[in-house]
């Protein structure tokens, strides 16, 4: 397990800070590069920003230069006003860049309310758009732009040339282990023609190694198949949220767990809590459990319940509706 704000250096070049993204250890992976000038791929939320800073600190890249964001999605992209007015208190201004087609989605963060209604989602203006085949120089570093939606229309990748790592984002899904994996359909433009589009565009991407932001590099060694498993259990999961959906259950969220756990092969995510505010919460919620005689459970489990699965049958049915609609 990572310690959250420690950073984890990869090489001169690129340092993992564990940010702690809702009070859970392991679960994001903000990365670092450092060449003359210093960027951040992604930002975290405004509630994470002083652990964030407390790691950049300590890779002597404080403030960044710039923020890359991988995609507009709330928990890539609301840390930003923060670290800009921050960074404006010393006297800099950090350079925010995104893909071209997330210049206006995140000009309007409302849409973020697809997570949480009654979310507080603040607006990023003046971001600066890339497209397919823009390169990012850092001096000495470089970083080359693609486009891998499926996951959200304005997803990129950044492919780091001198190391060949390629920073996905969100394209490929969520992975907190070896047996732990959880697919990408997230609202709200999740498209599931684009995505398996996306999977073989990565396979051509002349890469070395695969970098999530949920959680950390997949080892070189694994990361041409790990396309394969991407693949497999992508397919699989919406197939099972499809029988859900048939059975007029996909809106059951503990049917669509077991259902996921059974079927999948996979395992729940081994994630540690370090709030103490959620660490209570959860021994409450298992104690009026065992008063009602049921089960304890883990924190993984409740991750799962009570967030990855509502937010995949929220990508699931904007989309089975966008497509019945057309």
């Amino acid at each position: 397990m990572t310690q959250v704000g420690v950073p984890i250096v990869l090489d001169n070049s690129t340092s993992i800070i564990d940010i702690g993204l809702a009070d859970i250890a392991g679960f994001y992976s903000l990365y670092v590069i450092k060449g003359e000038r210093t960027c951040i791929i992604d930002s975290g939320t405004a509630s994470e920003v002083q652990t964030l800073c407390k790691g950049l600190r300590e890779v002597k890249a404080y403030p960044p230069d710039v923020i890359a964001l991988t995609h507009s999605h709330y928990d890539h992209s609301q840390g930003v006003p923060k670290l800009r007015e921050l960074a404006g208190k010393e006297g800099k201004e950090i350079e925010v860049m995104a893909s071209e087609v997330g210049v206006e989605m995140l000009t309007d963060q409302s849409y973020n309310m697809v997570f949480d209604e009654k979310g507080r989602y603040e607006n990023i203006p003046d971001v600066i758009p890339l497209k397919e085949g823009d390169v990012i120089d850092l001096g000495g570093e470089t970083l080359k732009i693609f486009n891998t939606p499926g996951h959200s229309d304005d997803q990129i990748s950044f492919l780091h040339q001198e190391t060949g790592r390629l920073f996905v984002g969100d394209s490929l899904g969520i992975y907190l282990g070896d047996n732990s994996y959880a697919a990408p359909f997230m609202p709200p433009t999740w498209n599931l023609e684009v995505f398996h589009d996306t999977v073989e565009k990565i396979r051509q991407i002349d890469f070395k190694q695969l970098c999530l932001a949920h959680f950390g590099c997949i080892p070189e060694e694994k990361s041409a198949e790990f396309l394969d498993l991407v693949l497999k259990q992508t397919n699989l999961w919406w197939t099972i949220f499809e029988q859900a959906d048939e059975a007029g259950k996909v809106r059951d969220y503990d049917y669509l767990t077991e259902m996921l756990l059974n079927d999948t092969g996979l395992e729940l995510p081994q994630v540690e809590v370090i709030s103490t505010k959620l660490r209570i919460g959860l021994k409450l919620l298992n104690g009026i459990r065992r008063i009602r005689g049921k089960e304890s459970l883990p924190a993984g489990r409740v991750m799962m319940q009570d967030y990855i699965v509502p937010w995949l049958s929220s990508g699931y049915r904007i989309y089975k509706e966008s497509k019945a609609g057309t």
